[in-house]
């Protein structure tokens, strides 16, 4: 039998929900044992993206096959077969397929626990070893297996996913002390106190950031300016638009149209309203131009759309 914290996906089984700041609502693991590992296969020709999303989970990935392409704020990190990656507790990302893999298959495990796997967030461990990294640390780090102490690394996360996949006693505590060992050979490679200014401003980045996303979330209906997201958060226009560039590759009117857009498909297809009053309901005041930028960015008008989804839910 399959234990509770080993899951195989596919593509099919993808399906990021987030909340009005991106957080993953799905829980990884369990309370009483927040842990989970993943078999994943994807064929990248049915699936887009791993849309933008984090969690307080900790998150570590081995590429067994193929390429994935991951987005960080402004940086694109490409991994590719035998490459170990980490995403620190927090930090928004989004998966997908680099484009010279758009049509091949990728597999790939990971790991994702929660910072108090390795100790409660009240104990001096967690105080001296786990803060300052959740905190301070790097928000990713990529291993290529070219120096001994990442392949030191990936021998002990082959040794976590071994107990996983093991059928012996003792399991939970085997993995909870294989996560202990894992950390303690990252520690000084994700903190470095000399780092921790930068980050300190990394991390208040995205939390304006979320912020501004969540008043996006509130009002996108409303007639919203560049001015408005930005007071959101207590900035200035210019800062906002950084904050944007850097956490999400675009910009803040960008992200406002393309979040206004999804929510238009998802009415056209849920309800029965003209296209003119879902334009005017998600904060498109101009049909024409609403009609417009929905075939740049889905391939047909909302008229098509709405069609050609009805017909395939009548199949």
């Amino acid at each position: 039998m399959q234990r509770d914290f080993i899951t195989v996906l596919t593509e099919k089984d993808v399906n990021i929900v987030t909340d009005e700041t991106l957080r993953e609502i799905k829980r990884h693991g369990t309370e009483r044992f927040p842990f989970q590992y993943y078999k994943e296969h994807f064929n990248w020709s049915r699936l887009e993206a791993v849309e933008w999303h984090w969690h307080r989970e900790l998150e570590f990935v081995e590429i067994l096959q193929g390429a994935i392409e991951c987005h960080i704020g402004d940086e694109t990190i490409v991994l590719h077969e035998g490459d170990t990656f980490i995403i620190n507790s927090g930090v928004i990302h989004k998966y997908q397929a680099p484009q010279k893999y758009r049509e091949e298959q990728c597999v790939f495990s990971d790991i994702l626990f929660l910072p108090e796997m390795i100790a409660p967030s009240s104990s001096l461990i967690y105080e001296k070893y786990v803060r300052p990294i959740v905190q301070h640390g790097k928000p990713f780090l990529v291993m290529h297996q070219t120096e001994s102490w990442e392949r030191e690394v990936c021998e002990l996360y082959h040794h976590i996913v071994t107990i996983c996949l093991a059928e012996n006693d003792l399991t939970e505590l085997r993995i909870q002390a294989g996560i202990s060992e894992l950390w303690a050979r990252l520690f000084h490679v994700l903190y470095r106190e000399e780092t921790e200014q930068w980050e300190n401003k990394n991390i208040l980045a995205q939390a304006r950031l979320r912020k501004m996303m969540q008043f996006i979330w509130d009002h996108f209906a409303e007639k919203i300016t560049l001015d408005d997201i930005a007071h959101s958060a207590n900035i200035s226009k210019s800062a906002a638009l950084r904050c944007f560039r850097s956490g999400m590759q675009t910009s803040p009117v960008g992200y406002l149209n393309d979040y206004r857009l999804h929510r238009a498909k998802e009415l056209l297809l849920a309800s029965h309203g003209t296209v003119s009053d879902i334009a005017v309901s998600v904060g498109f005041d101009n049909v024409g131009y609403f009609d417009r930028v929905f075939r740049r960015a889905f391939g047909l008008t909302p008229k098509q759309f709405a069609k050609q989804g009805k017909l395939e839910r009548s199949v």
